[in-house]
């Protein structure tokens, strides 16, 4: 079926697609698009005037274009505008046709022309509400009261909402903006202030030219901001907050010159814009946007205040090293056409994700990035699964090709697996070429597989094409022999790894890494069905994905899987982990008995190795949800009570002096766990701790209020819950704030949860909290499905106002089965989700029908599973 599906779906890419565009180097002529390329923009100057209170913008624009073949028609993209006094060099035009349903002006000329020519005019458009194109953001202000900035959102083709514009990624062009904003108000843009001007209570601002690129990556903000800044190298950096949070922009500030640093280092390019602003939006979107010399951020993804815990600095470094690998792979070097949104996104997961481990190598941070691999895998394990390039056949589309677990995760992983076949600093000069060949230009995903296979000497170009031109990846199965002299020999074969359904024989070219014993891992390319190699002795641990760097599943013969079992506490933590993921991975599909996976949790001991247990932890909290309400219940838990408590208890609830990251995780999650699973000294201990946090809030570190939330709250009574709610109603703290409201809708008691509803429906989070209300309602799912799904479909707006345009359309299809699966029957959920979608949406919904479908017969096996593994430990007990 694989097989016979990615040739269908590259044949279908090609029949969409201009012939030439497939497999090709980038070609401005091939790239698809709507947009005709007989006209192309130069250059723009737009003049803005926001009318923040109408939600109303009015502009002026003039735009100089290049005719490159004789035409009487010009056609732009535009969104929701009216255009007035359309002129083409000053002369007037013969018609002008906006159709909001097609994104698309047409302006028709009394005659054909070529060569340079200026279109200018006159229009309306909106202020949206949504992060789209420009939109107004309120927040509540530090020191009380409410206000609203402006800031903007294109990507991936709003651009068009804020001014009518070329709006593909292949017309790159040179942009001049001003704009007129209340003078008290600070503005930034991708490039620094040429003028401003004060008239009244008005001030007009107006940026330098910017440098030849997208419109997607045009960004304006404005408001009552404050800036922590620095010059380093020639660059100024500055750290843009809403007034009163500036300051906790000083980690990022730091930060940000070591990274580009390093970034201006290993591309041998340097940053080229004379400064690097970013800026803090109070809510609006999710994450961070890579505008040019402007990135913008969730104001929670860029600032560190005393509240801030070690997870929320991890998190503001690597979005900012994500975002600042854009400068280059992204801004600098744009991709062609949407297919190739992964050729941005998933490099900036993977340089990002470099640079935190080699900034931070206490983070151990690899390890932490092997969480979102499984995700990735887990998504690329259904039949559904999509590749990483999938043909986006308009821009309308483009909000389809943002797939985190492929688009990111699994393209992440690719080029981490592809760094490792051919070297560290071979790859980094084939990255050189890329960017020193493409800059200020566009390119697709041959120009970047044809650098790395110019600077290795090997066929990236074929190798890399299997991983991102079909869905799926590869389960590598090993089957040993071993001579009279106890040397082992392998046999390899491959197939497609799925969660559910059966496989046929599929081939990846698979860079395998294999490591026997300790000796440093070896790399051997796995490019046939069937292949044998020797691989060390038969009494050595085998690993073949050494340090969990591949992106393929492996399955062991029972004879190996048994020495890898015994072996366990002494192998590398990287490959115990790389063997936790796939044994796991093996008994949710029904692949290996269960067994197998609780005879290496059972074989961690008192090990401290975070992410090993988070896969332990997840494993068995897994099975912990399925035994809800069975016989086996109690049982179960208190063997899962067992399994973590002794680590529990070795590392207890206080921080150790100069105690890493890692460790910190490791004990907030076993508290969690044993408190979710009803540990009663956990539950007591957490309720003691409460008692005093509620007296003196500051006196329990920023890294413990997670932990001892959750608990109390999962656990409240009725005095405790209005306790913690009273906690989050007063918060001045937003990190805090959101730890108690998120802590409230954890709640089992069924009563309490109906409070939890009336909360989140409430008008008292803060506006800036404009997704909190629908993350409570989703979390109320794990313990109250059929409470929170009526709240979530008979409130389906308001929840999701804050989730705009073609984004509602692909949460509600895809994330909604995967979350209510267990809330009512299954063929229900499908037929309300498909009546809430458009037909657009139906390949998201069938992701997460077959997830969802995935979960649910995944419940009863497990349940018989861990019934039948704890019967028979308990007979051998005996």
């Amino acid at each position: 079926m694989v097989n016979r599906a990615s040739f269908c779906f590259a044949a279908l890419c090609c029949a969409l697609a201009p012939p030439a565009w497939c497999g090709a180097p980038f070609s401005f002529e091939s790239a698809p698009g709507r947009l005709p390329k007989n006209v192309v923009p130069v250059s723009y100057d737009v003049v803005i005037v926001p009318d923040v209170d109408a939600l109303k913008l009015t502009g002026t624009e003039s735009v100089k274009l290049q005719f490159r073949a004789a035409t009487a028609t010009v056609q732009f993209n535009s969104l929701n505008e009216t255009l007035t006094q359309v002129r083409l060099d000053g002369k007037p035009v013969k018609s002008v046709n906006s159709s909001d349903e097609k994104q698309l002006t047409t302006v028709t000329l009394f005659q054909p022309v070529t060569g340079p020519h200026t279109l200018s005019f006159t229009y309306r458009g909106k202020i949206e509400t949504h992060p789209q194109g420009l939109f107004a953001q309120k927040y509540a202000k530090p020191g009380g009261g409410e206000s609203i900035l402006l800031s903007t959102q294109m990507e991936a083709t709003d651009a068009r909402r804020m001014f009518p514009c070329w709006d593909e990624p292949a017309f790159r062009a040179y942009f001049h903006l001003t704009f007129t904003i209340p003078k008290a108000w600070a503005t930034v843009g991708n490039m620094p202030i040429e003028h401003r001007v004060v008239r009244g209570d008005s001030a007009t601002v107006s940026f330098k030219r910017s440098p030849k690129m997208p419109s997607y990556l045009v960004e304006f903000t404005a408001g009552d901001l404050r800036e922590v800044s620095a010059v380093q190298g020639g660059t100024h950096f500055g750290i843009w907050a809403v007034a009163g949070r500036e300051q906790d922009g000083a980690v990022a500030l730091a930060s940000a010159q070591e990274i580009l640093g390093d970034y201006d280092a290993y591309f041998a390019y340097p940053y080229p814009l004379p400064k690097l602003d970013s800026i803090a939006v109070p809510g609006g979107f999710s994450g961070a946007m890579e505008n040019w010399g402007a990135i913008t951020y969730n104001d929670k993804a860029l600032l560190v205040g005393a509240s801030s815990t070690i997870r929320n600095r991890q998190t503001v470094f690597s979005v900012q090293a994500h975002e600042m690998a854009h400068q280059w792979f992204g801004d600098l070097v744009t991709m062609g056409w949407w297919d190739d949104t992964w050729l941005n996104e998933s490099f900036a997961s993977w340089l990002a994700a470099k640079e935190t481990a080699a900034r931070n190598p206490a983070w151990h941070w690899w390890e932490e990035e092997d969480q979102s691999k499984e995700s990735a895998m887990t998504a690329d394990a259904r039949v559904t699964s999509h590749p990483i390039e999938q043909h986006v056949t308009d821009e309308l589309q483009a909000a389809d090709s943002f797939d985190s677990d492929i688009t990111y995760s699994k393209g992440e992983a690719l080029l981490r697996m592809l760094e490792a076949y051919i070297g560290e600093d071979v790859f980094r000069s084939g990255i050189r070429s890329y960017i020193k060949n493409r800059a200020y230009s566009n390119a697709a995903a041959a120009d970047l597989w044809n650098a790395l296979k110019a600077a290795s000497g090997k066929d990236i170009p074929t190798v890399a094409a299997q991983w991102i031109e079909k869905p799926g990846f590869p389960l590598v199965s090993v089957r040993s022999a071993c001579d009279s002299s106890g040397n082992r020999s392998i046999t390899l074969s491959q197939k497609r790894f799925l969660l559910s359904g059966s496989a046929t024989a599929a081939h990846w070219q698979v860079p395998l890494r294999i490591r026997t014993g300790s000796a440093a891992p070896r790399t051997l390319l796995l490019d046939a069905q069937e292949q044998k190699s020797a691989a060390g002795r038969c009494d050595e641990a085998l690993s073949v994905n050494a340090d969990a760097i591949g992106y393929y599943r492996v399955q062991y013969d029972a004879d190996t899987l048994a020495v890898n079992t015994r072996l366990f506490t002494s192998a590398p933590n990287a490959d115990r982990i790389a063997l936790l993921d796939d044994q796991w991975a093996l008994a949710e599909s029904g692949q290996a008995p269960l067994q197998d996976f609780l005879a290496l949790a059972s074989s961690m001991g008192a090990d401290h190795d975070a992410r090993a247990w988070q896969q332990i932890v997840s494993g068995l909290g897994s099975i912990e949800y399925a035994e809800r309400g069975s016989p086996g219940y109690q049982a179960y838990a208190a063997y899962a009570r067992a399994l973590i408590k002794p680590v529990a208890d070795a590392l207890g609830w206080d921080p150790a002096p100069q105690e890493t990251p890692d460790v910190g995780d490791l004990r907030g999650m076993l508290l969690r766990d044993l408190g979710q699973w009803g540990d009663r000294a956990t539950i007591d201990e957490a309720r003691r701790r409460f008692a005093a946090f509620v007296k003196e809030p500051h006196g329990v570190n920023a890294d413990t209020q997670n932990t001892l939330l959750t608990i109390v709250g999962e656990n409240a009574d009725g005095a405790t819950f209005a306790q913690l709610h009273a906690l989050a109603k007063d918060a001045k703290d937003d990190r805090l704030l959101q730890r108690c409201y998120s802590a409230l809708a954890r709640v089992k008691d069924p009563e309490l949860a109906r409070q939890v509803v009336q909360i989140a429906l409430s008008d008292e989070l803060p506006p800036q909290e404009n997704t909190l209300g629908l993350r409570m309602i989703l979390t109320l799912a794990r313990e109250h499905p059929r409470l929170s799904w009526d709240t979530y479909i008979n409130n389906q707006d308001r929840l999701l106002k804050s989730v705009g345009g073609e984004n509602r359309a692909l949460v509600v299809a895809q994330e909604t089965p995967a979350v209510y699966w267990d809330a009512l029957p299954l063929d229900q959920l499908e037929s309300w989700v498909r009546a809430n979608i458009p037909p657009g949406a139906f390949d998201n919904l069938a992701r997460g029908m077959e997830t969802a479908r995935h979960l649910a017969a995944q419940k009863p096996a497990l349940t018989k599973a861990a019934d039948l593994y704890l019967a028979s430990a308990k007979h051998a007990a005996r």
